[in-house]
């Protein structure tokens, strides 16, 4: 339990130690300056080497290669072989204007938007190829990536060198991305001067886990002239591994008081809810056996006496329809064991002058074994068929505050489950690329590249049990003291393992406890061959042109297991022996009331007695559930050509540079899946081809004074997620929620164009400004809503999996019943808008201040991005027309900045950056279902570096990251502003040395 006066002396520490570092910057420069000056280092020579020293030296390098590049391109470089400037690569591109970041599980940078646009609309090139990586994420937290985005961190930032985001299009560049294309680039041999060897050392440690973290990098690199030309090799390795802690708390999802059946009435109230049933002890004074009704008239009359048109779209609200309830309140702790391993390999050859041999090699292998454990009331989220749920259940009290929001209850007769599951996910990705280059003649050039990206999530256990406390008295949830983070009080001593139960379903429906598994396997391979040539006429004019042939393939492969019910218990079972603690929850958490332990299945513990994960006949429910896999795949054929102008030319004293041309690309996709048909598995699969001429412009004028004006314009395309095209249906009995694919789907396109100004004022300083505008034409939307499931021409044996459970009243009943609401989403084409921004950059190192001072340097960034999308958020039927609704892109943040102040002398470095990316929406809802949004709050990171030269060789380093512990909020509603989830993952630190030889 935290204090939150201690919790915010623990920011002002934090700050206190931020300040510390730049205290000792200047001491450490004052000393040195009596020395010696501070050196400035020379600009990198493009045809030896590009390796640079120091945070300045990168700064300066990457804006080298952005001056003399011409559309809109930022650039980051490596600060030292094997050094980049975060420990994450995705941590590095949030500094790049327009770029903001995404957080996974444990707090640790995963995917990027760029401008306003989500992941998906970014493509990634590693050493010149498009590549896809997946990692496995908790389900409230973007769950397991299916899509086409990247995973940053499966990668160590270690194995590259340069990192550059390409926000205009360029004829020569691949099609398939509205937000940037961001190249990857790995060391290579010609690099360097000669041999290099460098090997790195770093203890990380977080103040959440509490648990030492190692972090290993190493290089060789060598070339030697020969008699058959210049040969190069090198090779490179990193290895981490790290345990990560979140906590905090979940909704799951947002329900109105009358969804599921509504909750037990009071004593001789009209009408009675719920009806009497022999079965399960329904009468006029019980709501079942040992259930009376204990519903306060005033607090039950409270939540029903309030009503929700859903949007205008009902015209007799229902009574309770406008009280928003938690569907599972509960409190959460994950524990996340990372390790990654990477490596890399490059081979050059230049056999004579003007003629390159290269080939990269790279693997990654990224485990992430995932533990989380929850302590919830359950019965929130069950109807009375299902699970003898919250009809069952008695509103005592009730308080809702001035927005609508139900802010506080107490209840009666509430099921209390602990829940614990292990996600075991194997991320690995190899990749090789042949590519080379001959001058044929002094003005005709020949480039190929052939490789091909293979990456593969595969996650062979995600084993889930389920222990309960049914129909117990004295549940409370209260926002009253913290409207982020609710105290849960559980009506019983959840810290005693008496408390629970697991065995079979009892005859009038009672649960206690059941088991869930999932076998998943998703794989990406991209494959990449493409040939060009270049003419130079003269001086002022080259011609380019190219083809390309792509096959990518995207497969997934997922099925369940599992029983909504316990198993019979051995003689003399005893729950303690299948248990375990979770302890100290609530670390960093502000307000007070959480509970500090609570009792948690061991599930090496519980496989002993009933081995759930042998997926055999002798443990019922085990076995695979064949039928209802999901097992789908797309395959794209592009075939791609371009011819394109770069142009070189003085105006008077102005020089236009850049290049024209046009890109060609044909796509040939095939969707596939398999489909229970009438209890046979039958293939299903659907052809879609189309074909784009897609124009590109990149002009950049050199006025007077290093003054660079750019202006961009061209027309692109993002291709729809491979899983919205995939023609089936995926249900989730547990979550009650179907995901419908759509095989005809369109790309979306747009036409985009870029204005930017850039005053290079001084040595390595820069000042720009720029407007960007993206007339996206067509848009790919899920369209969700609230139905009941027997309305979507489904068959039922989705829902009953491969058996042991009813969906016809039977005990134990089926998660989710033929006539339960469900929310259902789908893939659709929908008219998309405009999207206009502005992006404002600066660089500027303090040369102006006198001695030490001068090592000092500011960069600064801000983007302020505004789109209009008209989401449709209820389709049209025979009897009700289409809703609409004009709102923000999904994952955009209207606004973005970030401030990085450092320091850095000949033997000292140090910085402290801030990014701030602001509220952003998650999902549109359109107030079909009493929600009209789901957004994430807006956050601030703080970060700092610092580092020592003892020797020439030797650097000493300190790092900390998310030093105001920031925590990631969901909300639910922008009127109500409920919270959905809520979680921080503590601060971390890290001391490093590396040594080069």
């Amino acid at each position: 339990m935290t204090d939150p006066k201690r919790s915010h002396g623990q920011r002002v520490h934090t700050f206190k130690l931020t300040a510390s570092a730049f205290a000792v910057a200047a001491l450490f420069g004052q000393a040195q300056a009596q020395e010696q000056p501070a050196q400035e280092q020379p600009a990198p020579d493009n045809t030896s080497t590009v390796v640079v020293t120091g945070f300045r030296a990168s700064l300066n390098s990457a804006l080298n290669v952005k001056k003399n590049t011409d559309g809109i391109v930022d650039v980051i470089k490596a600060e030292d072989i094997a050094k980049f400037p975060d420990a994450n690569l995705a941590e590095s591109l949030q500094r790049v204007p327009g770029v903001s970041l995404a957080r996974g599980d444990g707090g640790e940078g995963k995917q990027i938007s760029v401008r306003g646009l989500n992941a998906g609309f970014t493509r990634v090139r590693i050493n010149g190829i498009e590549a896809i990586s997946a990692t496995g994420a908790s389900d409230i937290n973007g769950s397991t990536n299916r899509s086409r985005a990247f995973d940053f961190s499966v990668f160590a930032s270690e194995l590259f060198n340069s990192l550059e985001v390409r926000k205009t299009s360029e004829a020569a560049i691949e099609e398939g991305s509205l937000g940037a294309t961001v190249d990857l680039r790995a060391a290579r041999p010609f690099d360097f001067k000669g041999e290099t060897i460098t090997v790195a050392g770093q203890q990380t440690y977080n103040t959440l886990a509490h648990r030492p973290a190692p972090r290993a990098t190493a290089l060789y690199s060598n070339r030697w002239d020969t008699g058959i030309g210049k040969l190069g090799f090198l090779v490179s390795g990193a290895y981490s591994k790290r345990q990560a802690t979140e906590e905090g708390y979940e909704a799951v999802e947002m329900l109105s008081a009358n969804a599921d059946g509504g909750f037990c009435s009071p004593l001789g109230a009209t009408p009675q809810n719920p009806a009497n049933s022999a079965v399960k002890g329904i009468t006029a004074t019980n709501c079942g056996f040992n259930l009376p009704r204990t519903s306060t008239a005033a607090a039950y009359n409270d939540v029903f006496g309030r009503t929700d048109n859903f949007g205008g779209t009902v015209a007799n609200p229902a009574p309770g329809s406008g009280a928003f309830h938690p569907r599972i309140p509960r409190y959460r702790r994950s524990v996340a064991e990372y390790e990654r391993a990477g490596l890399t390999a490059a081979f050059q050859w230049r056999p004579a002058a003007g003629t390159e041999l290269n080939l990269d090699l790279l693997g990654g292998d990224f485990k992430n074994d995932r533990y989380d454990n929850y302590i919830s009331a359950i019965s929130f989220g069950r109807s009375l068929a299902a699970a003898n749920g919250k009809p069952q259940t008695s509103i005592v009290e009730s308080s809702f505050n001035g927005n609508g929001s139900w802010e506080y209850g107490r209840f009666n007769g509430v099921d209390i489950r602990s829940e614990g599951l292990l996600d075991v996910n194997n991320t690995k990705f190899r990749q090789h690329v042949f590519s080379g280059s001959h001058k044929l003649t002094d003005t005709i050039k020949f480039d190929f590249m052939s490789g091909v990206s293979r990456s593969s999530l595969d996650s062979p256990m995600r084993a889930t049990v389920q222990i309960d406390s049914p129909n117990v008295n004295g549940f409370v949830f209260d926002f009253r003291q913290n409207r982020k983070v609710p105290t849960l009080n559980f009506g019983i001593d959840v810290a005693n393992p008496n408390n629970f139960s697991w065995g079979p379903v009892d005859p009038d429906g009672t649960v206690h406890g059941q088991f869930v598994g999932r076998k998943l396997d998703t794989g990406n391979r991209l494959k990449t061959n493409a040939v060009g040539a270049s003419w130079e006429v003269n001086q002022n004019l080259t011609l380019r042109s190219g083809l390309s042939a792509r096959e990518n393939t995207w497969t997934n492969f997922e099925v369940g297991s599992g029983a909504p019910n316990g198993l019979p218990n051995p003689a003399g079972f005893q729950m303690a022996s299948v248990t375990r603690m979770i302890s100290n929850f609530g670390r960093g958490l502000e307000g007070s009331g959480y509970p500090g332990q609570w009792v948690a299945v061991d599930l090496d513990k519980f496989r002993k007695v009933w081995d759930i994960e042998c997926h055999c006949a002798a443990v019922p429910g085990s076995e695979y559930q064949l039928l209802t896999q999901s097992n789908r795949r797309v395959k794209e054929k592009i075939d791609a050509l371009y011819l394109s102008a770069d142009f070189n030319y003085d105006v008077g004293p102005v020089t236009l540079r850049g290049n024209a041309g046009v890109r060609a690309a044909e796509t040939r996709a095939t969707a596939a899946a398999l489909v229970n048909a009438g209890g046979t598995l039958t293939e299903v699969s659907s052809d879609k081809k189309y074909r784009d001429y897609l124009p590109a412009l990149n002009l950049t004028a050199q006025l007077p004074n290093d003054v660079y004006l750019r202006f961009s314009a061209g027309k692109t395309l993002s291709r729809p997620e491979y899983v919205d095209l995939a023609p089936s249906a995926a249900v989730n009995t547990q979550a009650q929620t179907v995901s419908i694919g759509n095989p005809s789907l369109d790309p979306i396109r747009a036409k985009t164009y870029d204005l930017q100004a850039e005053w290079y004022y001084d040595k390595n300083a820069m000042v720009s400004v720029g407007f960007f505008r993206k007339e996206i034409a067509t848009y790919i939307q899920r369209i969700s809503e609230r139905v009941p499931y027997n309305t979507l021409g489904l068959p039922d044996a989705l829902l009953s999996g491969g058996g042991g459970c009813s969906l016809t009243g039977g005990t134990p009943a089926c998660p989710t019943l033929p006539g339960s609401v469900v929310t259902v989403s789908r893939a659709a084409n929908t008219p998309g808008g405009p999207l206009n921004g502005f992006e404002f950059n600066l660089q500027a190192p303090f040369n102006f201040l006198p001695g030490m001072w001068s090592n000092f340097g500011l960069l600064a960034n801000y983007t302020r991005v505004k789109s209009t999308i008209t989401y449709i958020t209820r389709t049209a039927t025979a009897t009700l027309p289409a809703l609409t609704m004009d709102a923000n892109l999904v994952g955009m943040s209207p606004k973005a900045g970030n401030l990085t102040l450092y320091y850095e002398d000949s033997k000292f470095s140090a910085r402290v950056s801030a990014a701030h990316r602001s509220e952003y929406l998650f999902n549109v809802l359109g107030d079909v279902n009493g929600h009209d949004y789901t957004f994430v709050d807006a956050a601030t990171n703080l970060d700092f570096s610092m580092s020592y030269n003892v020797t020439p060789n030797l650097r000493v380093s300190l790092e900390g990251s998310n030093l105001t512990d920031e925590p990631l909020r969901y909300g639910r509603d922008s009127q109500r502003n409920d919270t959905l989830l809520y979680a921080h993952s503590g601060r971390t630190f890290a001391l490093g040395l590396s040594y080069k030889f």
